[in-house]
């Protein structure tokens, strides 16, 4: 059986001081800093918005950013799941390395609901967590009130 598309339209004030941002149920979103380029600053601190109601998944990929070694393997992938019925996001095992790649970040988690709705603050978190490339699974339930 086929779903079908469901369309609503909705009629929402967009000053430029308040953009209303419109995420699907199920959705990941990574802020890293502000660059002006490549080579500027690490992205040491990553922002992760998670948009509960549905399972949701992330490949975060990062290389060198100013050469073509990517192409000879230098790159690497950090997955990112979030599961519904177990309220647990997982940041997996890094795969893969190159030159200068960071060893350790902080992400800071931000967890999204209807009843939890939120402005858009780079610089705030519900929990903020070390990862240094291997896997960290959080429970959001015992963190977080949504």
């Amino acid at each position: 059986m086929m779903q079908q598309e469901v369309r609503k339209k909705i009629v929402a004030d967009a000053p430029y001081e308040r953009m209303p941002v419109f995420v699907k149920a199920g959705s990941l979103i990574l802020f890293g800093p502000e660059l002006q380029y490549t080579a500027e600053k690490p992205a040491d601190t990553i922002t992760l918005n998670v948009y509960t109601g549905a399972d949701a998944s992330f490949n975060l990929y990062e290389d060198e950013g100013s050469n073509y070694n990517y192409e000879k393997g230098a790159f690497s992938i950090i997955p990112i799941k979030y599961n519904e019925a177990t309220k647990t996001i997982t940041i997996d095992d890094r795969k893969g390395s190159f030159k200068g790649m960071l060893q350790k970040r902080i992400f800071r988690i931000n967890i999204i609901s209807p009843k939890n709705a939120k402005h858009l603050d780079l610089d705030a978190s519900d929990k903020e967590v070390s990862y240094e490339g291997n896997k960290i699974t959080i429970k959001i339930g015992s963190f977080f009130n949504h």
